[in-house]
């Protein structure tokens, strides 16, 4: 927990010798996020996810239970600030010239000294230090909580839930299909209850962002993606059919798709072996789904996600720019380039490669604020060279900081 936050602290600080925005920031107080601007979908879930725990650790800890106040907090940091947020927000945080932007960065700061504030009681050194960096204040003179915190937006924040299970989903459908996420698809199908296709549509850009498909349609049902089989219980079919219990087994195992849905939906099955007709409960068959088509599907208490594996050759030529945007953002980590820094880059690659990245250089060239791609040798005497694995060829790539 404490390394994400340090992370997030250094990103932010590092903007305040360039940020007038962030030097306000530091110095004057509180922030008013909701008010500075209109700020995007998921920048509202982030707030509303804020104020929703805010209210949770605050109730924990009025109630002496600081093991589950902490428990909150950390849940929260890891999975919907950093696996989530921050993670489909990163290519806001290479600059701060626009509103979105610093709508991002805003975002981000607000949910960073609100965390430590929640933190103080439990972690009383740490929280001063972080809240001192993000505030220049210390946070045992701050309030504990906020008195105009916005109220949660509980649509929202049950949408984005669908959305995030979608996105669990449609990941364990690319596993199946053994599929990487940075190979992008031409598709997705998905299924969720009825009364939440109308909020779960318009986030439906940070699923294709997430799953890295290039279109998304809702299905008002999943009759069209999988076939239901139906395997019989032999114990307790065994409880109401005797010595009939194999040929139970096989009327059960007959039954059709639709025949199957209707039972689900509360209709009764009934079978019927010689004199003997009994109908069925829940527990004398289990229903299995099968894909049907050339979709993988996946689900899950009702919700659906199926995939289109098919790579084209342009959607591997594509996925070739996407593993080379990975390999090299990896990289320049390593190298301990800050987020903003601007390269010059050097490729060496066979010629299908090199025409994959040829096709996709200017988008390359933003994800990696590379000022300028160069196909061949980098000048005599360059250092930093280093051999990248993309689609099974040996790439040579150098890479230096722009001044």
């Amino acid at each position: 927990m404490r390394r994400l936050l340090d992370r997030y602290i250094v990103e932010i600080v590092e903007t305040y010798d360039f940020c007038p925005w962030a030097k306000a920031a530091r110095t004057g107080g509180e922030l008013a996020v909701d008010v500075l601007w209109d700020t995007p979908a998921l920048d509202r879930w982030m707030l509303s996810r804020l104020a929703t725990v805010e209210h949770e650790v605050d109730a924990l800890l009025q109630g002496f239970d600081a093991t589950a106040a902490a428990k909150t907090l950390m849940g929260f940091l890891v999975d919907d600030v950093s696996n989530w947020y921050v993670r489909r927000t990163r290519h806001r945080f290479y600059d701060v010239a626009s509103e979105d932007n610093r709508a991002a960065f805003a975002t981000l700061h607000e949910v960073l000294v609100v965390t430590v504030r929640l933190l103080a009681p439990l972690a009383p050194f740490l929280s001063d230090w972080m809240h001192r960096e993000l505030t220049g204040t210390s946070v045992h003179l701050a309030p504990y909580t906020r008195a105009d915190a916005p109220a949660a937006d509980v649509a929202l924040e049950r949408a984005m839930r669908e959305i995030r299970t979608l996105a669990r989903l449609g990941r364990a459908a690319r596993e199946e299909a053994a599929i990487k996420v940075r190979q992008p698809l031409s598709r997705m199908v998905c299924v969720v209850p009825q009364q939440l296709a109308g909020s779960v549509t318009p986030l439906f850009d940070l699923l294709q962002a997430e799953l890295n498909v290039k279109a998304i349609s809702l299905a008002s049902s999943a009759d069209s993606l999988v076939t239901l089989e139906a395997k019989p219980n032999f114990r307790a079919l065994g409880k109401k059919f005797g010595k009939n219990t194999p040929l139970a087994a096989q009327a059960v195992a007959a039954f059709t798709s639709d025949e199957l849905r209707a039972f689900e939906h509360g209709e009764a099955l009934a079978i019927s072996v010689g004199n003997d007709s009994r109908t069925l409960d829940a527990d004398d068959l289990v229903i299995v789904r099968r894909a049907t088509g050339a979709l993988t599907v996946k689900e899950e208490e009702g919700r659906f996600a199926a995939i289109d594996p098919e790579v084209t050759p342009e959607l591997r030529r594509e996925g070739i720019a996407r593993e080379l945007v990975s390999q090299l953002q990896r990289l320049r980590r390593d190298l301990s380039f800050a987020v903003s820094d601007r390269i010059r880059l050097w490729i060496v690659a066979p010629e299908g490669i090199e025409a994959a990245i040829s096709g996709y250089h200017d988008w390359i060239a933003n994800e990696l604020l590379a000022r300028e791609i160069v196909f061949g040798e980098p000048p005599v005497g360059h250092q930093a060279k280093h051999e990248l694995d993309l689609d099974g060829s040996i790439v040579r790539i150098a890479l230096t900081k722009e001044l």
